[in-house]
């Protein structure tokens, strides 16, 4: 692997897997599949990484694992592309905990969920925020994923947010384009927004996002990627035509436990990633052959 960092602004566009993270049955952190994964991405062609967010089961991990999982991703690719680690967690102690090592390691970045279970106000969110920006010298974007979270961080959080001075950007996760363009139109300063829907890649693009943090790219990096590119060059058919491609591995994998499909599609592409990590189940035999049928049927990759 040789590919260079681009600098500056161009460091946090294009395409970022959100990175899935190798378990053994046991529930321990898979060091040599998490390489290989994470080099396999690197030889697509992917512009960075999302380490430890939703699709990575970063609020399954204790901050040990997590920890773990920050600093082999960056041994092993972290000079090729670049990373951001998500560090949000319920809590403002352990978030700034994992932003520092993240620092310490040399991410690029890092990502904040908006903490869960007990939802802040507006007055606590900008509060835990400024808490844990402060306590890194590094980017911190902001993680907006109503789905998850119960909270949605509309555009007028989002601009209170990043008027903190080492906020660069928000990841939208919320499905809503008119709500991401209104983000870009009121914030405060000029940010890096990144898209988190994989459906929308596409008219989130049209609208004027930086690049997409994608948890579908794990199973199909050359779609993105190649959307992505497609986009750049004003070749929008062959963009439009990748979206379809994606949408149709979106469906394969619908109707599945959260995130055994994406390993398993990982697996039957000859990329070993794991198993998921209690709660969540990997498929049983008669769900991988469902999918598989499903997959093949694409005439993509498998």
């Amino acid at each position: 692997m040789n590919r260079g960092i681009e600098m500056g602004s161009s460091r946090f566009q294009g395409i970022f897997p959100a990175l899935v993270t190798p378990f053994t049955r046991e529930g321990e952190v898979n060091l040599e599949e998490l390489r290989r994964v994470a080099c396999f991405h690197v030889e697509k062609g992917v512009d960075g990484f999302f380490v430890c967010g939703t699709v990575g089961e970063g609020p399954l991990m204790s901050v040990g694992q997590r920890k773990l999982v920050a600093e082999t991703v960056m041994d092993e690719v972290g000079s090729h592309v670049s990373i951001i680690v998500h560090a949000g967690t319920t809590n403002t102690e352990e978030t700034v905990q994992l932003a520092k090592h993240a620092q310490e390691i040399g991410a690029h970045a890092v990502g904040v969920v908006s903490p869960y279970y007990f939802k802040p106000d507006l007055e606590g969110l900008v509060e835990h925020y400024r808490i844990v920006s402060e306590s890194v010298g590094i980017p911190v974007f902001v993680y907006n994923i109503p789905s998850l979270t119960g909270l949605n961080l509309t555009p007028l959080m989002v601009a209170k947010i990043c008027e903190l001075p080492n906020i660069v950007g928000v990841k939208d996760s919320s499905r809503d384009l008119i709500q991401i363009r209104e983000i870009m139109e009121t914030a405060t300063k000029k940010i890096t927004v990144i898209n988190g829907a994989d459906n929308l890649i596409f008219a989130a693009l049209m609208v004027g996002v930086d690049g997409q943090i994608s948890g579908m790219a794990n199973v199909a990096p050359e779609l993105f990627v190649g959307l992505y590119k497609a986009y750049k060059a004003g070749e929008h058919s062959k963009a439009l035509k990748l979206q379809k491609d994606i949408n149709s591995v979106i469906r394969a994998l619908s109707g599945f436990p959260p995130i055994a499909p994406i390993k398993a599609a990982l697996k039957l592409r000859g990329v070993g990633a794991g198993f998921p990590k209690r709660p969540l189940r990997p498929l049983k035999p008669d769900e991988v052959n469902i999918l598989k049928e499903r997959l093949s049927a694409l005439n993509l990759f498998w």
